[in-house]
């Protein structure tokens, strides 16, 4: 059942366009093959831009559609939107990962969030951690992440700018220090 979930279309992540199509059709391999494959395509077509009023105007307001059209990405949530989109329309499984860093949890400034979104993908009946960003595949999260939230893209976890991530973080980390303190 989980499977069928994170093969789902979605507003953020619709893979039902003819761009997408276009360029899924192009990919040939499969397996972890097709993640390096995909990480490729992406590091390759879509450059960084990360001007701090621009990123503003665009962060987590933008599906994947938007990001491929616009050539560049501006962070890790970009990167792991297309990602997420290429595998599903090849038939993986690909869950969006938010995770937050432990350090921020520990010490950090409410109005500097620091965290990662990753994607985790299922190949062979096993969950595979990808960051799209760092284009590698990942053991473990380690004692660096925690995991904030999983679904389908960053509008099914409810983060659609910002304020709403601020909200999600500043949340995460009251539940946190509750269960340090336990």
């Amino acid at each position: 059942m989980e499977k069928q979930k994170y093969l789902q279309d979605s507003v953020q992540t619709t893979f039902r366009t003819q761009t997408i199509s276009t360029i899924v059709q192009n990919f040939k391999t499969n397996g972890f093959d097709l993640i390096f494959e995909v990480l490729s395509w992406i590091h390759k077509n879509l450059k960084s831009r990360n001007e701090p009023e621009f990123k503003s105007e665009v962060f987590r307001k933008r599906s994947t559609s938007e990001i491929i059209e616009s050539g560049f990405v501006t962070g890790c949530t970009d990167y792991a939107l297309v990602f997420i989109t290429f595998m599903r329309a090849k038939g993986i499984p690909a869950k969006y990962i938010e995770a937050v860093s432990t350090k921020w949890l520990e010490s950090g400034d409410p109005e500097y969030l620091e965290g990662h979104v990753f994607s985790e993908v299922l190949l062979n009946n096993k969950w595979y951690i990808v960051d799209p960003q760092g284009a590698v595949i990942k053991a473990w999260y380690g004692k660096r992440y925690e995991i904030l939230a999983e679904g389908l893209d960053s509008w099914d976890i409810e983060v659609k700018n910002l304020e709403d991530l601020k909200k999600k973080f500043l949340e995460f980390r009251t539940g946190w220090f509750e269960k340090q303190v336990q």
